[in-house]
């Protein structure tokens, strides 16, 4: 990319400067007068070599003055100094006709004030320090803009994992709760088959720590895995009901963005065998629904919704998209918008 830009300067500035030469030297082209309205010697109109050696000449000072104003490792004051330094060693050796057709050098001839050179190249000058200011304006522009990108998706990076990594601690308690009491009723062989699904779990956080987005397949394989967990714990008391659309698997959500709905079902909910929690997951026009009755503890006390918090933030984050909440007095749903990939998503590269 940084060559390509180079290329893009290069370019610019011999188009530049073959602009200069032909804008000083265009009313000799046109008609062969000088700029001051007089006919140049008869020779002159006979001598094509000498009119496109100084057209060369004019486009090597304009090509050596415009590249010297878009050097960035130069200060402006050495940029004027040394475009004035250029611009005048040019003007000295500036080739001339004269009326018998001979080529003359204003150094070699000590005829060093001519009015016409002279006003070429002035403008020369003056046009290259004023478009080596525009460069550096828009480098500059350019330059703070870049700066100002890498430095907001930095921020969205470093929030995004302060937001992944309270996910871990969280879920790892919960576990070891759940374990802790298959250890206490002493089923080792459920102890042994739920250390394997929770090593199972831990291993698709830790595979996914790297990325932040996933496939819907990939999402509902490790889902399937932690409600098994669930379900040593609920047992005969939760369900849950898994219905996606085919076309839908390859789509992308956030990492771990189920687990947390499910442990939210499960912690604000009373769950019992003459009650038990019925949770649903279904695809509905490219969103991904998840909903169950609400059936509130007796002593169910205010929640701080973190985890809820955390999934809304990482969408927003990773997906400029909101997930929506939908609260009634006995349901309580979540809609999560699913990418299609390739999808826009944020690069927090």
């Amino acid at each position: 990319m940084k060559q390509t830009g180079k290329h893009r300067v290069i370019v610019i500035n011999l188009l530049v400067a073959l602009a200069l030469t032909l804008i000083v030297n265009f009313s000799f082209l046109l008609n062969g007068n000088d700029v001051r309205g007089h006919r140049p010697p008869p020779m002159m109109t006979m001598a094509p070599g000498f009119i496109a050696f100084q057209l060369f000449y004019f486009y090597a000072m304009a090509i050596a003055i415009v590249m010297l104003n878009t050097v960035r490792s130069l200060s402006l004051t050495r940029k004027i100094l040394l475009t004035i330094a250029i611009t005048v060693l040019f003007y000295l050796f500036i080739p001339t006709l004269s009326r018998g057709g001979n080529w003359n050098i204003p150094l070699m001839t000590g005829r060093l004030y001519n009015p016409l050179h002279i006003m070429k190249c002035s403008f020369v000058l003056i046009v290259s320090v004023l478009y080596g200011l525009i460069f550096e304006l828009i480098y500059q522009k350019q330059h703070i803009t870049i700066e100002n990108e890498q430095l907001k998706n930095e921020n969205l990076q470093t929030r995004y994992n302060m937001l992944a990594n309270q996910i871990s601690p969280h879920f790892l308690f919960n576990s070891l709760n759940s374990l802790s009491m298959l250890v206490r009723e002493k089923s080792n062989d459920k102890a042994l088959l739920y250390i394997d699904r929770l090593a199972d779990t831990f291993r698709y956080m830790l595979q996914s720590g790297q990325g932040e987005l996933t496939t819907l397949s990939e999402e509902l394989r490790f889902t399937e895995a932690y409600l098994y967990l669930l379900t040593i714990r609920y047992e005969n008391k939760l369900f849950c009901d898994i219905r996606i659309e085919d076309r839908y698997r390859d789509w992308k959500l956030p990492v771990l963005s189920l687990q947390p709905l499910i442990e939210n079902a499960v912690k604000h909910n009373s769950i019992s065998r003459t009650k038990p929690l019925r949770i649903a997951i279904r695809t509905d026009d490219g969103t991904l629904v998840v909903s169950n009755p609400l059936i509130p503890k007796i002593d169910e006390t205010t929640g701080t919704g973190i985890g809820l918090k955390n999934l809304s933030s990482r969408y927003l984050l990773l997906t400029s998209q909101q997930v929506r909440i939908i609260r009634t007095d006995d349901a309580f749903e979540v809609i999560l918008p699913l990418i299609e990939s390739p999808n826009p998503i944020k690069s927090l590269s």
